[in-house]
């Protein structure tokens, strides 16, 4: 995002709340306000062990949200006193484990850190961590730990490693770290063993590279990464304060990104020999940076010898601003200009992809991502401009977006159309499907935001009933040898616990509202329940923990 989570909560620099009522801007899609959340949200995931939503603050507590007895309310079940994560950026669920990913002060240095919460019979968690980075240095612009994503075979865990420069300027801490730009664990991707314990992250380039655990570099802040149907790793990018377009990046292994050197298909300016900042048309003179931290920089490293990966090409009709080379801001699909990928300083995040087919209509296995920074005049002037500093001009942002990808198999390289289909959040920090549903959740440093819950049309089959509106209660859940149940309304004739993979394990035929049921042959794991309920079919998740 255009500052880092990490500077919202050390300095506590004020911010300017907007009143927002965000809107639908499509048919067959509407909107509706689901709860009011705590402030310093930086993460909102499923599990689909509960069935339940969960959200992640910055200081690292861990709400659940349930449904109480008038409407939907948040609890707060664990703090950074129980995983340990001070600066909490990333949450991930896998089966019954739960995944945290943050920085921990190390004095003038931060240690990245990955913890994990096992699931316990009686519903809490033991937490350990799965992997430390080596000391780094602090930087004045950190992103730090923050993406989380687990591979589809579910052995690797995918972290995303923002960097601490916004263009890989010197960022010395007043002369703490001489020189100091960016660190070998810095602007990076990782891949770890999901089972790990203890592992410790080397902050050098030579044993990192050896070590199998660095997966991609050349990133600024993927604070996203989501994969698709097709096993094909994704993460948005957000770029500097340069006027240069965010990315969207096909994250593949050993694949380098181009930042320091690139942004948003842009060469970094202050590499060329007489480069003025005055008059630069990309350079908004609204950012505090400007003044500062761009100059012509004749000992910029030199970039290493290999091709940059470019980021995916925007084809709009949204999200498509481009700030030219003469200052003016152009449609690029309007204008045959390629775009990579979306306007300056939308800072997209919460990218999520219908993998399971849910939704219907021109939806289905599609992506969506939310817009964080709200949008401005052609200076980038807005009076609800958060931190007073620039924001996206001439473009609305605070949206959700639609986005359609194609992927051409001879170039080997997607490319994308957006379209916005919902309007007005404000700050929306991320973003989460469960069935024909997305729920967008809202950013505030000091005061409690809302949690969005935007419907789409859902797709015409037997997950369509599965979805029914009514309360089955399971206990104790996870479940040891016996698993009861019952029903609140209407009357079962049949249940079959399925394992994950959807295979019927076993089948009975059952007439009323309660019952149990022997899951004493089960191994521990997770499994689903499904209840022929009147017409329809009604499915749960459940656990066996002994």
């Amino acid at each position: 995002m255009r500052l880092t989570l990490f500077a919202l909560i050390l300095f506590n620099i004020p911010l300017v709340l907007a009143q927002n009522t965000p809107i639908s801007l499509v048919p067959d899609v509407t909107v509706e306000h689901y709860l009011d959340i705590q402030p310093n949200v930086s993460r909102m995931v499923y599990d689909a062990v509960s069935d339940r939503l969960h959200y992640l603050t910055v200081d690292g507590d861990i709400y659940l949200i349930d449904h109480g007895p008038t409407g939907p309310m948040d609890t707060l079940l664990f703090t950074n006193a129980d995983h340990g994560i001070t600066n909490a950026q990333g949450m991930v669920f896998h089966d019954s484990a739960l995944f945290i990913s943050g920085n921990i002060s190390n004095g003038n240095y931060w240690e990245g850190v990955v913890a994990r919460g096992s699931l316990l019979p009686d519903g809490l968690r033991q937490w350990n961590e799965l992997a430390r980075t080596e000391p780094y240095a602090r930087g004045g612009k950190d992103h730090g730990f923050n993406g989380l994503a687990v591979s589809p075979d579910g052995n690797s865990l995918f972290v995303n490693s923002g960097s601490r420069t916004d263009h890989g300027e010197v960022q010395d801490m007043g002369g703490v770290f001489p020189d100091m730009r960016e660190e070998p664990v810095s602007a990076i991707v990782l891949i770890l063993p999901i089972n790990g314990v203890d592992i410790v992250i080397p902050n050098d380039i030579g044993t990192l590279s050896t070590s199998g655990m660095l997966y991609a570099q050349g990133v600024r802040n993927t604070y996203d990464l989501a994969f698709n149907s097709a096993g094909h790793l994704f993460g948005v990018e957000n770029s500097g304060d340069h006027d240069d377009p965010e990315e969207m990046n096909w994250m593949r292994p050993g694949f380098h990104y181009g930042f320091p050197w690139r942004a948003g298909g842009n060469p970094n300016p202050t590499r060329a020999a007489g480069y003025d900042p005055t008059q630069d048309p990309l350079l908004n003179p609204g950012f505090p940076s400007a003044a500062t931290e761009f100059n012509y920089d004749p000992l910029f490293p030199a970039p290493p010898n290999l091709i940059f990966e470019e980021p995916i090409v925007n084809h709009g009709p949204d999200a498509d601003k481009i700030r030219t080379e003469t200052g003016s801001i152009v449609d690029a699909s309007d204008s045959g200009i390629p775009i990579s990928t979306f306007t300056c300083h939308r800072s997209p995040l919460g990218l999520i992809f219908d993998n399971q087919n849910a939704l219907g209509g021109d939806y289905t296995g599609d992506a969506f991502v939310a817009s964080f920074t709200p949008g401005g005049d052609t200076t980038g002037f807005s009076p609800f401009a958060p931190w007073g500093i620039p924001v996206v001009p001439v473009d609305e942002s605070g949206d959700l977006l639609h986005l359609e990808l194609f992927y051409d198999a001879v170039e080997q390289e997607y490319s994308v159309s957006a379209q916005r289909i919902v309007k007005g959040f404000y700050l929306p920090v991320d973003a989460e499907q469960v069935g024909n549903e997305i729920f967008v959740i809202e950013y505030w440093i000091n005061t409690p935001r809302s949690l969005w819950v935007i419907t789409l049309p859902g797709a015409v089959s037997v997950s369509e009933n599965d979805r029914m509106n009514l309360s089955i209660s399971l206990f104790p859940n996870p479940a040891n040898d016996v698993l009861q149940w019952r029903l609140d309304q209407g009357s079962v004739s049949s249940v079959e616990i399925l394992s994950i993979q959807g295979q019927v394990l076993n089948s009975y035929r059952i007439s009323g509202k309660t019952g149990s049921l022997d899951t004493s042959g089960l191994n521990d794991g997770s499994y689903f329940v499904r209840f022929l309920v009147d017409d329809g079919w009604v499915t749960r998740p459940f656990m066996v923990v002994r």
